[in-house]
């Protein structure tokens, strides 16, 4: 009775599928990373919109009752130093004198528009369940690790990969589960020669592949360290937890700009005293 026979892997084999397995971990951990570092991203830039709708629009009315103010100081003392003074030159000087300021506060108030209008078209998406937010979240993090361009095998590879997880993280800023479904099964381009190297020149591969991974990982988590340690993540972990910071800095704001422009009816009243002693 004839025995079958048994191909026994060799060492370099063996080592190889270690350094398989290690390699496929370091791409989990790595997908898992950007998953966390992009959901991060999305919530705080979310966060941000809904600030600088309703913070920001109040920062920019501040800005723009202290900017009249300064121009009426400007007037008033341009008067007070010549009585002669002619008014249109006095606007004239304030026009030229406060032209960037006034530029930069119209930049500023068109970019509150925009944050409005993208805060509006935030509140009108529809809520998602619970069961689509947890698929969105499966699906991001098996994408990444599949299209990722810093877990490609090659340069060819990574060039391929970088179009598509673009669109990946576009369907997720979005929550397009329809998108992110549509793109799991999509195939994923591999490079062809690479199963008909030499077990040795594959385990190198694996070898360096394992070290680069490890600094990618480490990069990821550098960023996330960063991110954590901005203003606006620590804002919004204490809107999380239920605190109106929100609300707060609107009222806080709203009282600051009652102050302003009682400060703002004051320069004009004195400015224009000062245009009626003129005429007498």
């Amino acid at each position: 009775m004839s025995q079958a026979i048994v191909r026994t892997q060799t060492a370099e084999e063996r080592e190889y599928a270690r350094y398989l397995l290690e390699v496929e971990a370091r791409k989990q951990r790595a997908a898992d990373l950007q998953a966390e570092l992009e959901a991060l991203k999305i919530q705080l830039g979310r966060f941000e919109v809904e600030y600088h709708a309703r913070v920001g629009a109040r920062f920019i009315e501040l800005d723009r009752l202290r900017l009249a103010i300064s121009e009426y100081e400007h007037r008033i003392a341009l008067l007070e130093s010549d009585r002669t003074a002619d008014p249109a030159r006095v606007e004239a000087d304030v026009r030229a004198g406060f032209a960037e300021q006034r530029e930069q506060a119209r930049s500023e108030e068109e970019q509150a528009r925009r944050f409005e209008q993208e805060y509006q078209r935030e509140r009108q998406r529809p809520a998602l369940d619970d069961g689509t937010v947890a698929e969105i979240g499966r699906l991001y993090r098996a994408l990444a690790k599949r299209y990722h361009p810093d877990l490609a095998r090659s340069d060819d590879e990574r060039s391929r990969r970088a179009p598509l997880m673009q669109r990946v993280n576009a369907a997720m800023r979005e929550r397009d589960l329809n998108a992110l479904r549509a793109l799991s099964r999509e195939a994923e381009a591999n490079d062809p020669t690479f199963e008909a190297r030499s077990v040795g020149e594959r385990l190198v591969w694996a070898i360096r592949e394992v070290a680069r991974l490890d600094e990618v990982i480490a990069a990821l988590e550098v960023d996330l360290v960063v991110v954590r340690a901005t203003e606006t993540h620590s804002l919004w972990l204490r809107q999380e937890s239920g605190e109106d910071v929100l609300g707060t800095l609107e009222v806080e704001l709203k009282a600051q700009v009652g102050t302003e422009q009682g400060r703002l009816a004051v320069m004009i009243g004195a400015y224009r005293h000062l245009l009626e002693s003129r005429v007498r």
